[in-house]
């Protein structure tokens, strides 16, 4: 049995290059970490970020969890490549007038995540609330519309970075996939 490949057998070219097309090429989603507080969490959705070349990564919450030393460890070192920012409440209201908004949160109006139709191709953010308490009220009531998971066994949640993980492909494959970049993937 072969091992794993590692970067230098995948990719060809230049770490610096590659990560230059990718930032000239990377969808129209984004996730926004509305309380998010386990930084085990915050390190995995660094990491589907990039695994699905996501526009920005949104974080709303105590911004030194965003430098813990677990995150990065987690991350694997997406927190250095996948454009981030610490929003203040303001300017997470400000995103939420600017862009598109899908809560991924189960409401008495959410819809299972496969069952939503949505323009792709427009900037739209997914986000993803605190592990116990949910996305706040406030950027709740922004949110275009929410899309839950369907829990068939005995708990009602699932994982946060393991639930975004599930929406984000399921967002991409609805058309939110980075755009073609010939010979991205070759380089």
């Amino acid at each position: 049995m072969q091992k794993q490949l590692d970067y230098q057998d995948e990719r060809q070219c230049p770490h610096e290059e590659r990560l230059r097309r990718i930032n000239q090429s990377r969808s129209p989603l984004s996730l926004m970490l509305a309380g998010v507080s386990d930084v085990r969490n915050i390190g995995a959705l660094f990491r589907l970020a990039d695994a699905a070349r996501l526009s920005h990564l949104y974080f709303l919450g105590a911004p030194g969890a965003l430098y813990h030393k677990k995150v990065a460890r987690v991350a694997r070192s997406a927190d250095q490549y996948v454009p981030a920012s610490a929003l203040t409440m303001e300017e997470a209201l400000a995103l939420g007038r600017a862009q598109t908004l899908i809560g991924l949160e189960i409401t008495s109006g959410s819809i299972p995540y496969t069952s939503l139709e949505i323009e792709a191709r427009q900037p739209a953010v997914l986000v993803i609330g605190h592990e116990a308490l949910g996305i706040p009220e406030s950027i709740l009531g922004l949110c275009s519309t929410c899309i839950h998971l369907p829990m068939y066994g005995i708990n009602t949640s699932m994982n946060a970075a393991m639930a975004a993980g599930i929406a984000v492909y399921e967002l991409l494959r609805k058309g939110y996939a980075p755009p073609p970049d010939q010979g991205l993937d070759a380089i």
